[in-house]
């Protein structure tokens, strides 16, 4: 296999499981009446442990143009889940920070957060195992068969006992 083919398997794979993930993901969300996007909204607010968020930093993180992150932030004020407010450094900046409700919610998706660690650990695992067939598969068709101890010559620096 060539390694474009190897490549495109490899990219078809990894949407293939984020796709996964999403749908999965969506309908346990559902239950909460939270969309993915709203999901992963507030579990990066939530990583800034009670500090505001900049709303263009937020709009990056979050891969959202800016207008769309306040539409999004909008939605989620209305639930009261977050607070928006004028920067304290600079007050032509808006922040926007996780509320008390929005920290309850998120704690009462921790069975969810839990769930989806647990199938993103066997994803990567899987998807990890690929990946090193890839290689492996690579490296035979550029120098013949090894071993699984044997690095080939020209990834000298591995160290044996990881590949």
């Amino acid at each position: 296999m060539a390694d474009d083919e190897l490549s495109t398997s490899a990219w078809r794979e990894l949407q293939s499981l984020c796709a996964q993930v999403d749908r999965a993901l969506a309908a346990e969300l559902h239950r909460f009446q939270l969309s993915v996007q709203e999901y992963q909204a507030l579990d990066h607010l939530h990583t800034h442990r009670g500090r505001a968020v900049r709303v263009q930093d937020f709009a990056d993180a979050v891969r959202l143009s800016h207008s769309g992150a306040t539409r999004l932030i909008t939605r989620l004020e209305r639930r009261e889940l977050v607070a928006r407010r004028l920067c304290a450094t600079d007050r032509r900046g808006i922040e926007v920070e996780l509320t008390t409700a929005g920290a309850e919610l998120l704690g009462r998706l921790q069975p969810v957060r839990a769930a989806l660690a647990g199938a993103l650990s066997d994803a990567g695992a899987r998807l990890a195992d690929s990946a090193l067939a890839c290689v492996l598969r690579t490296a035979r068709a550029d120098g013949g068969p090894r071993t699984p101890h044997q690095a080939p010559p020209s990834t000298a620096a591995l160290r044996p006992d990881r590949v």
